[in-house]
């Protein structure tokens, strides 16, 4: 009997060790075979001896500029991309460790991701102005560029944006520091790619290969990581960009939340990012969830329009 016992434990364990090395292998190929077999839509820049993405289209001025939330890489703006370079000429990137950017050792907080954004746009020669476009963790990060960098811009749309006193008003943070956990230990292991529903949003909202080579990108080892770090650094990220004591003053500010099922806290703090700048509007779009420019694409185009729009009326306005 203590025979058999001690058969099925060794047998047991090495399938484990077995199954284990299997899907980590299985794992490391896969995020491999996301890059070699898909080429970035837009150019590498070379910066800081590592290259990073960046993908631009149509003309004009000024430049928008989309950034994704957490974890989000470029492809996240598919869905309003080609409209809204239809207006004038947009840009949307990959931070390090995302889509195809290299990773970077720098720390991965709101201060050190907004001086590598400006950066980016100087090497690629992407000049301002720029109307700054970002999503979740993207808004947080274009309000602190706004604030750091005020000559930059001229309009701001924030979707869904995360607020810098989150931390303080829910223990949502709680969940995602131990998403990061989960990350770090289960992402190696292929588990991340069978568990974690990304990316959401309104499937019909773009093409299915384009969902399919976004999720392969996302669940890519390189990813895991970049996303794990940016989380841990949250909280950090979010001190950053309340001691900056963000303020746009009359330049143009939509924000969009979503109105599908966020609690009243969420909606208040939505509110308060209305007041960062006197030429504001706050919409709720209804029947949306947090990914809006998924689910209610023609809203974010709509809200870019309507910036761009309050610009060209002030500089008519102000032309002799």
């Amino acid at each position: 009997m203590k025979k058999w016992l001690k058969r099925i434990v060794l047998w047991t364990g090495a399938t484990v060790v077995v199954t284990v090395a299997a899907t980590a292998g299985m794992q490391a190929l896969l995020s491999h075979l996301s890059l070699r077999d898909n080429p970035p839509p837009g150019r590498l820049v070379e910066l800081d001896d590592r290259q990073v993405h960046v993908h631009c289209a149509g003309e004009g001025s000024p430049t928008v500029i989309l950034e994704a939330g957490l974890p989000g890489n470029s492809l996240a703006w598919m869905s309003v991309f080609s409209e809204i370079a239809a207006l004038t000429r947009v840009c949307s990137y990959d931070r390090p460790g995302y889509g195809w950017s290299e990773p970077a050792s720098s720390p991965r907080t709101a201060n050190t991701i907004v001086q590598e954004l400006r950066v980016l746009l100087q090497a690629a020669d992407i000049k301002p102005p720029y109307v700054l476009v970002g999503h979740s963790f993207g808004g947080l990060l274009m309000q602190l560029y706004a604030t750091r960098f005020p000559d930059d811009f001229e309009g701001v749309v924030l979707v869904d944006s995360s607020h810098p006193d989150q931390a303080h008003r829910t223990l949502d943070l709680e969940e995602i520091e131990g998403i990061a956990r989960v990350l770090r230990v289960l992402g190696p292991l292929g588990f991340a790619r069978l568990l974690l529903p990304v990316p959401a949003g309104d499937p019909d909202s773009r093409d299915s290969s384009v969902r399919q080579l976004e999720k392969d990108l996302l669940m890519s080892n390189r990813t895991l990581r970049a996303a794990s770090t940016e989380m841990y650094g949250l909280r950090q990220s979010m001190r950053q960009v309340a001691d900056s004591s963000v303020r746009f003053g009359d330049k143009p500010l939509v924000v969009l939340t979503e109105g599908r099922q966020r609690a009243d806290f969420w909606h208040r703090m939505q509110e308060d990012l209305g007041r960062l700048s006197t030429d504001s509007e706050w919409r709720v779009v209804e029947g949306a969830g947090h990914f809006i420019q998924h689910d209610r694409p023609g809203v974010v185009v709509e809200a870019v329009r309507d910036v761009i729009g309050r610009l060209e009326e002030r500089a008519r306005s102000e032309s002799p």
